[in-house]
């Protein structure tokens, strides 16, 4: 294993043990990176605190098993590989059931940007099935929702966000659960940014989510 995909594998277990210590992940979610022939997942087994690089499997582009354990694969690698099928942009995933983000349940019940790095997750859609995507012609439609969005809603089953990068998708995760948190926090308050506020807070939102994907990572330390 070179020591770029020793570095890949440890940032997929990173991110998913963060997620897990700041309660987004239980049994349930995963993270994973495209590879050249499909992709680098979260097992199901052992739990995300105790997940090392070696643990993750390696999946083709028709979910098959290439390395780790097979029986750990996810019921839901067909959810990640739609994905990728049909964003050629995105190389990472993270698929939580992040509290706050995870009670969405249509686009109207979507907040408005009116804090801090809500923006940083600015387009989110909304799929309207409630089974696990346990098939391919499920990763597919999964895919078509998802469209050119930041973030998908998975109704009644969690939520997840893609990116170029594993720490874009990281960062836009936790900026998501911000705004949708924010949003609870204060319902009577439904203003949110105007075009021109938001276009002067984007300007920092990509030094942001470094600091974000920063932080994560020292959350989510070995």
């Amino acid at each position: 294993m070179s020591q770029h995909d020793l570095r890949q594998r440890e940032e997929i277990v990173i991110a998913a043990r963060a997620f897990a210590r700041l309660g987004y992940m239980y049994g349930f979610g995963h993270v994973s990176v495209r590879t050249e022939d499909g992709l680098l997942i979260t097992p199901t087994r052992p739990h995300f605190l105790h997940q090392q690089p070696t643990d993750l499997l390696h999946c083709n582009s028709s979910g098959s098993v290439q390395s780790g354990v097979a029986s750990n694969r996810p019921i839901e690698v067909f959810l990640h590989l739609g994905i990728y099928k049909s964003r050629s942009d995105v190389h990472a995933i993270c698929r939580t059931h992040a509290p706050a983000s995870s009670a969405i349940q249509s686009i109207a019940s979507v907040p408005p940007i009116r804090h801090g790095f809500g923006g940083i997750t600015e387009t989110i859609a909304v799929l309207d099935e409630t089974d696990l995507i346990h098939k391919p012609e499920m990763g597919t439609r999964a895919g078509e929702s998802l469209g050119s969005s930041d973030a998908l809603i998975l109704r009644g089953n969690g939520v997840l966000t893609v990116g170029s990068t594993l720490g874009q998708a990281a960062a836009r995760m936790w900026s998501l659960e911000e705004r949708c948190t924010f949003d609870r926090l204060t319902p009577d308050k439904k203003i949110s940014f105007s075009r021109k506020e938001l276009e002067a807070r984007k300007h920092w939102y990509d030094a942001e989510s470094d600091r974000i994907w920063a932080w994560l990572q020292h959350v989510g330390a070995f």
